[in-house]
């Protein structure tokens, strides 16, 4: 009685210490996977944000370069309206937002620039050094006229036309 006694202690014991590593593993590999899990979440975030902020620079940029429009002071309005406009309430994993219009005779260029929020950035900026938190997004659209591009290609097909029945 004594021996069976002894055996169900062991196997007793036996169960309370594999009980106790999967708690020590369950401790170590949770926290781990969880922060794993996160990280993936804000990085889709992040990628999320960059390509609404691509689309909306160039389509901010497009917007700017408008046939009704004759100015650059008219471009640079047009686009900063839009700049402003297309990109309200739309990011979820940037912070301190703000964006630049520049025109110049071929191409209306608009810069957004913000902060990255990421879970332990700051904490990671501490060990690692040169770390760069944001994101500028740069887009430009040429200013065409229209108008005087058809004309172009009208003239060009003409000159053509007029060289092709010469050497007929």
């Amino acid at each position: 009685m004594s021996s069976t006694i002894i055996k169900t202690c062991a196997t007793n014991k036996k169960q309370f210490f594999e009980s106790a590593y999967f708690t020590v593993e369950a401790a170590l590999i949770l926290p781990t996977v969880m922060l794993f899990t996160v990280m993936m979440i804000f990085l889709a975030f992040y990628s999320y944000d960059r390509c609404v902020m691509e689309h909306c620079a160039y389509e901010a940029a497009l917007r700017g370069t408008g046939s009704q429009i004759s100015s650059a002071t008219e471009a640079e309005k047009a686009a900063s309206t839009a700049a402003e406009r297309l990109i309200e309430e739309r990011l979820f994993a940037l912070r301190d937002f703000s964006y630049e219009v520049s025109v110049d005779a071929k191409q209306v260029t608009v810069t957004y620039y913000s902060e990255i929020n990421m879970p332990f950035m700051t904490w990671l900026g501490e060990y690692v050094s040169n770390i760069n938190m944001t994101l500028n997004v740069s887009r430009s659209a040429k200013r065409l006229n229209p108008t005087r591009t058809i004309r172009s290609f009208m003239l060009i097909s003409l000159q053509n036309y007029q060289c092709k029945g010469d050497l007929t």
